[in-house]
């Protein structure tokens, strides 16, 4: 799985893939931009040097590149930043072990004669030289940049050796600062979809460049064991507590596994391995991380795929908790509209949402959430507004049009009771989903109520007298007995039915746009339980 035969292949893969892509300007050029890109073409560069193939690629890149290079040093990611001292972070992690590390391929055989790269690999390191300078003095504008900054000039201080007294004070100006880690182990980004695994081989490589080495490998492995318990079942990775662009998303973290094997190796982790194997047969790394990675470590081995599958966890700062039983995944979110997510097989319930007709305020919010007796509860004070619920009383004295909204703080209230509620979510006994208790504890009666279950697209909806494949957007009222949504073998099963009125779109509920939606429906006060129960056929 891991092979030096099979990096390889993926690496020259990679490389041919790049020059193919290549313009006659020397750049390549990003289809869904319409524009050349520097960053890409910086990695193409890299990998002809790294393999030694291409090496006439090389030299139209260069021509490129150093037309582009602004004069700060600094390039463009095109659709966001310019003048980038953090993109130039990655650009020196992909570039600088091309014209430095020792030359994999004649372990494989051959290729080593070709990859110094004659006046190539000169060019480029006047280019990285000019980009280093330009990262020296250029700051950041997300937290994981400093890391991936800091990696960058660790590793051109490491191949640019007479750059070090330049380097080496910027570098723990930023270590300085202190790791991002929250107590739960999350970065402030919470991006397990695509930053964590960006912070985790930056500080790798901060840790085998010397800086910190400790502090760097303690910080990668307590992310990477919360990265371990946000897995669902086939690799996809639970993305509702991201801040980034990779929230909300379902897919395999394939970046993970160089930090995932890296990370085992050197902290003596063996579910880290396991991990990495287990992604490695669904999504495989690119060949050039792989063959840097066997470069350190050399073959890993064989190694048994697996991830962690039978836990309940409690994560308090993150307001989340996480319950894995074999092909079950369920996340329960606090903070948020979106309560709960679960996930079996190609079936997905993508949340679960809770609102009353309510004065604009009857949104459901997790504004805490504590671990009780085997469950763990959310509950809502329903206080969105410092206004609501209840009326404003006339002030007796003019409100001119412009001072309305500041004015509102002088007014007396009417109020009534807040809409407190609870939601209770427990995993059942035999493993196979888990159970809601929803409660009303405050707030007057005979007010509308809802509870949405909102699936993914694509799945086949059964009750006992009919079945249908609904549609995005469509809402289905489950108004008593058991529902069925089907996703080809895998089953989400709904019970009991509820319907105490039918408004499709009741106010101040959120909409489910692109999703399907089932609803049970309430008039306060509510009690209720629901079981969601998974099969495969």
């Amino acid at each position: 799985m891991f092979s030096l035969e099979a990096a390889q292949k993926a690496l020259f893969a990679q490389c041919d893939s790049y020059v193919a892509l290549q313009k006659p300007d020397g750049a390549i050029h990003r289809a869904d931009w319409g524009l050349d890109d520097p960053g890409a073409t910086c990695s193409l560069v890299a990998l002809c040097l790294y393999t030694g193939h291409h090496l006439e690629a090389v030299s139209r890149a260069l021509d490129y590149l150093e037309a582009y290079q602004r004069p700060s040093g600094l390039t463009d990611l095109r659709d966001c930043n310019f003048d980038s001292s953090p993109d130039a972070g990655f650009i020196l992690q992909a570039m600088c072990p091309a014209i430095s590390s020792p030359n994999p391929l004649p372990l494989l055989g051959g290729g080593g004669e070709e990859r110094a790269g004659g006046g190539g690999r000169s060019r480029t390191e006047a280019f990285l030289r000019r980009m280093v300078a330009g990262t020296l003095t250029g700051g950041f504008h997300t937290p994981n940049h400093r890391w991936v900054m800091s990696a960058g000039l660790a590793l051109a201080e490491k191949c640019l050796p007479d750059l070090s007294e330049q380097i080496h004070p910027v570098i723990q100006s930023y270590l300085a600062e202190g790791f991002d880690l929250n107590a739960d182990s999350a970065w402030i980004e919470r991006s397990a979809g695509v930053y964590d695994a960006i912070c985790a081989k930056s500080l790798l490589i901060l840790a085998e460049c010397g800086y910190e080495t400790e502090a760097c490998l303690e910080a990668v492995r307590r992310n990477l064991t919360l990265n371990l318990h946000l897995f669902h079942a086939d690799g996809t990775i639970e993305t509702g507590l991201s801040r980034r662009q990779d929230q909300g998303t379902r897919t395999v973290p394939s970046s993970l596994i160089i930090p995932l094997l890296w990370a085992g190796k050197v902290l003596d982790e063996p579910r880290f391995l396991q991990a990495a194997a287990f992604l490695q047969e669904r999504v495989p790394t690119d060949g050039y991380s792989l063959m840097e990675f066997l470069r350190r470590f050399g073959e890993p081995g064989a190694i048994k795929p697996k991830l962690p599958e039978s836990y309940a966890l409690h994560y308090p700062v993150l307001q989340a908790h996480r319950i894995r039983r074999g092909e079950l995944s369920v996340t329960v979110f606090g903070g948020t509209t979106r309560l709960l997510h679960l996930v079996r097989g190609q079936a997905e319930l993508v949340s679960v949402k809770i609102s009353q007709a309510y004065f604009g305020v009857g949104r459901f919010v997790g504004d805490s959430n504590r671990e009780e007796k085997g469950a763990v509860v959310l509950r809502s004070e329903g206080k969105l507004s410092p206004y609501r619920p209840g009326d404003e009383l006339p002030l007796g004295r003019p409100v001119p049009p412009e001072n309305y909204q500041a004015m509102r703080a002088e007014r007396a209230l009417r109020r009534v009771a807040d809409c407190t509620s609870e939601l209770e979510v427990k995993a059942l006994e035999d493993g196979s989903g888990v159970s809601l208790r929803y409660v009303t504890l405050d707030g007057l009666d005979r007010v509308p109520a809802q509870l949405a279950l909102d699936f993914a697209v694509g799945g086949v909806w059964e009750t006992d007298d009919t079945a249908f494949q609904p549609q995005a957007g469509q809402v289905i009222f489950l108004k008593s007995g058991v529902g069925r949504m089907h996703y080809g073998r895998d089953v989400i099963e709904i019970s009991p039915g509820v319907s105490a009125h039918q408004m499709w779109a009741m106010r101040d509920s959120e909409p489910a746009a692109g999703l399907v939606r089932v609803l049970l429906t309430f008039l306060t006060p509510v009690d209720y339980f629901i079981i969601l129960k998974t099969t495969s056929l």
